[in-house]
């Protein structure tokens, strides 16, 4: 089978309604106007990452593990998949940590101090943390089992299922934050941050994207795209 490592990668982003979707991308357009202007912070459509980064050979495209499918017909195949699990699934909330406001998340040691004012993550720089409500978990989960189970099926993530959501989700928090967020912008470079910016609003959604988001470098971010998007409408819980 063909090496993961040459794959393209793919990531699943639940994305803001209208008309806050079109405000964040202004905010992230005059917060980039507003840095450096030796330093590269590049523009994308305003998201929160259901998951992210995800080699679309990993996803089970293919019934034959030696059978080698071309990564666009993979992602077609998802994309199916990500619209028969997710049709009415209903309303995703995300709700922000209001009291965490906007900061840079910076990696720790080992022995838990910082990693010194000059490392940022760089898809970490700006950022606003979401609570883990149970309709997110829930729309992890589910996007976990469609992309690594190929679960099409009943689900155990069913909007109303009340069990726990299994916990090997949590490795979809990448470090160092390791809590779901939403970036404002993106750069290796801590950014000016104005006093004035706050957690976006609570709000729900029904849009999901699948997008390529490799390279998986500040530098590619430019060449990510949109494969398609899938519509969770239903009944708001």
């Amino acid at each position: 089978m063909k090496d993961a490592a040459l794959h393209r990668r793919i990531s699943l982003w639940l994305l803001p309604p209208e008309p806050l979707i079109t405000t964040l991308s202004k905010i992230q357009s005059e917060l980039i106007s507003q840095q450096p202007k030796d330093r590269y912070f590049p523009r994308f459509l305003p998201h929160v990452t259901l998951i992210g980064g995800v080699p679309i050979s990993d996803c089970r495209c293919s019934r034959d593990e030696g059978m080698i499918i071309d990564d666009d017909v993979a992602a077609q195949i998802v994309l199916g998949r990500l619209n028969l699990a997710f049709r009415s699934h209903g309303y995703i909330m995300c709700d922000f940590v209001k009291e965490g406001g906007v900061f840079t998340a910076r990696p720790t040691h080992g022995d838990g101090t910082g990693g010194g004012e000059d490392v940022v993550q760089w898809s970490q720089s700006c950022v606003s943390v979401l609570e883990r409500s149970p309709s997110l978990m829930r729309a992890i989960q589910l996007a976990d089992e469609v992309l690594f189970r190929a679960s099409t099926g009943t689900s155990t993530a069913s909007c109303d299922d009340n069990r726990p959501y299994p916990r090997d989700i949590d490795r979809h928090f990448k470090p160092p934050l390791f809590e779901p967020h939403y970036s404002f912008m993106y750069g290796k470079d801590a950014p000016v941050i104005p006093a004035s910016l706050e957690c976006p609003p609570s709000f729900a959604s029904t849009d999901i994207a699948l997008v390529w988001t490799d390279p998986s470098t500040l530098e590619g971010v430019q060449d990510w795209e949109v494969i398609g998007r899938v519509s969770t409408k239903g009944t708001k819980h």
